[in-house]
């Protein structure tokens, strides 16, 4: 496939498949079905959603769009806003604790051999 064009809203929301996941909605927007090498996501959080602790072995990027979040990463916990981002490299531990408003962020990712998600009995604080 050359190019995919598309819209947002024309893309089927899940919930997020993270045992444990709250309010939690994922976009599947390009992945390797339309030729990429890489998947973009739109995730959407309602008011006090969460994506638990969890570690895979891709890469991530993820860009807040809009609202604001709690993200825990490796031992360590960020406030994030719209217009932050962060990466966070494979094998490490994160989760995302939305507050009291919608959070929307996308998130790019790398394919790797094994896609499966850990979850880890840990709480983000």
């Amino acid at each position: 496939m050359e190019y995919h064009l598309s819209n947002i809203s024309s893309v089927k929301k899940d919930q997020v498949p993270i045992k444990g996941s709250k309010g939690a909605y994922i976009q599947w927007l390009i992945t390797k079905d339309h030729g990429a090498h890489y998947a973009v996501r739109k995730f959407t959080l309602e008011p006090y959603g969460v994506i638990p602790m969890h570690v895979h072995k891709y890469q991530e990027t993820v860009i807040i769009t809009k609202g604001k979040c709690k993200v825990c990463v490796a031992n360590k916990t960020y406030e994030m806003k719209a217009g932050d981002f962060i990466f966070i490299d494979s094998n490490v531990k994160h989760s995302f604790v939305n507050g009291d408003s919608e959070l929307e962020f996308f998130c790019i990712i790398d394919y790797t051999d094994d896609m499966s998600i850990k979850t880890l009995d840990e709480e983000c604080k």
